[in-house]
């Protein structure tokens, strides 16, 4: 019988959480239970004890890629990684980012419940962006996620001019002379801390699992497991 492939984010902060979410429907892994608590990550790939599924652990943005390629079967991503890969195929030549995978299938996995996306910047700021609001005026903006970004200020009706930046995006108003970024947000801390503010929170980070359609439509073990996923779902609310 065909194996089930389940993609699951190798990073301290989801691996436990999302691994968790198929263990309650049915599909546990002792070996990767031993992997979680040792903390080793020397293993990517763990079967399942019923021995209908693997396991394969991957960077959480890769896995949108995983998915849409039929690489895996399903797996866990959060907003900013299958979003910002969806909307690369804007600047991706003959790009089908994103076709294959569904993401709506269930509800946000409340991963990450408190983290959300937030425009922020210096205090003295915060009046060149509600001018820009108003005004054609150009708003710089540095961020991670210059996608999902440039289709916020696009909405707020904003004439943004978008700088990529691969971290330290909080070090940007001061020393990138950017009027502000475009970043999640968690506890704030590290706004708090470079002298930031929120300015206004644009949408929050949900956790969804990614269905592969082609392997949806072709394998009705898939919908199985969606189902039990979805009971696992509906007991750990009423508890």
């Amino acid at each position: 019988m065909r194996k089930i492939i389940i993609a699951l984010p190798k990073g301290q902060k989801m691996l436990g959480k999302a691994y968790e979410i198929f263990k309650r429907a049915g599909y546990r892994s002792e070996a990767l239970e031993h992997e979680i608590i040792s903390k080793d990550r020397k293993h990517l790939e763990f079967e399942t004890e019923c021995g209908t599924a693997v396991f394969l652990l991957a960077r959480v943005a890769d896995i949108p890629q995983y998915v849409d390629r039929n690489w895996a079967d399903m797996g866990i991503s959060a907003f900013d990684c299958y979003r910002e890969y969806e909307l690369s195929n804007i600047t991706a030549r003959s790009s089908m980012r994103g076709d294959n995978f569904l993401t709506d299938i269930l509800p946000d996995l409340r991963i990450f419940a408190n983290s959300r996306f937030c425009v922020a910047g210096l205090p003295d700021k915060r009046r060149v962006y509600e001018q820009c609001k108003r005004k054609d005026n150009i708003l710089t903006v540095a961020t991670q996620h210059p996608n999902i970004a440039a289709r916020f200020f696009e909405s707020k009706g904003i004439t943004a001019d978008i700088v990529t930046v691969s971290g330290s995006t909080e070090l940007m108003p001061k020393h990138g002379e950017m009027d502000v970024i475009f970043d999640i947000v968690e506890t704030g801390l590290a706004l708090k801390e470079n002298g930031l503010i929120i300015f206004e929170e644009a949408m929050p980070i949900t956790t969804k699992i990614l269905v592969s359609k082609a392997a949806r439509k072709y394998d009705a073990n898939i919908s199985n497991v969606i189902e039990r996923i979805a009971e696992g779902l509906c007991d750990e609310i009423k508890q």
